[in-house]
């Protein structure tokens, strides 16, 4: 047998560590690039660090965490689903499978794989924010207050809880308490579109048009490219009289989005009534 000298072995055993260590940089790389938005080449570092580390666990949660910003669906489930073949007992896994099966609007898939996740760790908010969501969708109203109740007291910061909490009760018609809840979401999360977006609606509703505006302007401030809050505005617009930019509003809304016409569409048809009187 030939034997390898120690200095030879002792080089070998090195090389191997610092790949290693480049393979973690993969990954802070991954996540650096998920958290500033660049999805597409976030997505590339985690293929990478999988590559390498075929079975962490982490490498695909992370990957699939950021195919479904991507729109990846199929590619975000596979990840998910390998994660838990991996560790059953992963909770972030069953969370990750429960969103791709809400994008994918199997809600019956979705229920199983948030409760799983709860079932695994009882303090996981983003399992109760998106059950609470099957739960009001489903007309179990209370079931969907009552989680999210429990998950302000859990965590009592998390931006995504109160807006979804304020999301419903501006449903259910308790302006005031939803107003609450998106007031302390922006003093969470100052800079997040979807909380304005959500809060200038609750305005909306009470008949404040210039305070719902002004949120949508801070929206679109924040992201251009926001067709909600364009068709948000118009609908605020219309409702304060100003037709012109009601039309102008929701048309740039639609265009952005057309998914959104079937939904805004008797808006804009009655503003351009309106504006020919």
């Amino acid at each position: 047998m030939r034997l390898f000298p120690v200095c030879f072995i002792f080089i070998l055993l090195l090389s191997s560590t610092v790949s290693a260590q480049e393979y973690e940089i993969l990954f802070s790389q991954g996540e650096k690039l998920f958290q500033d938005g660049k999805f597409g080449d976030a997505y590339f570092s985690f293929s990478k660090y999988i590559e390498y580390n075929p079975d962490s666990v982490k490498g695909y949660i992370s990957r699939g965490n950021t195919a479904i910003f991507l729109k990846m669906v199929k590619d975000a489930l596979y990840d998910f689903e390998k994660a838990i073949k991996l560790d059953p007992g992963n909770y972030r896994a069953y969370s990750g499978r429960g969103t791709v099966y809400t994008y994918m609007q199997n809600s019956e898939e979705a229920l199983k794989s948030f409760k799983k996740a709860l079932e695994i760790n009882p303090k996981d908010i983003t399992s109760m924010n998106s059950l609470s969501v099957i739960y009001y969708a489903d007309g179990k109203k209370t079931e969907a207050l009552d989680l999210l109740n429990k998950a302000v007291e859990i965590e009592p910061d998390n931006v995504e809880t109160y807006k979804n909490r304020g999301s419903i009760l501006l449903f259910m018609g308790d302006t005031a308490k939803a107003l609450d809840d998106l007031n302390k979401a922006l003093q969470l999360g100052p800079n997040r579109v979807d909380v304005y977006n959500t809060r200038g609606a609750i305005y909306r509703e009470m008949g404040r048009y210039n305070e719902a505006i002004a949120d949508f302007d801070r929206a679109l401030q924040l992201d251009p490219l926001s067709a909600e809050a364009y068709c948000r505005r118009g609908i605020a617009y219309l409702y304060s009289g100003n037709f012109s930019q009601a039309i102008s509003d929701l048309e740039i809304g639609i265009k952005i989005e057309p998914s959104l016409e079937p939904m805004v569409g008797e808006y804009l048809k009655e503003a351009k009534e309106k504006s020919k009187q």
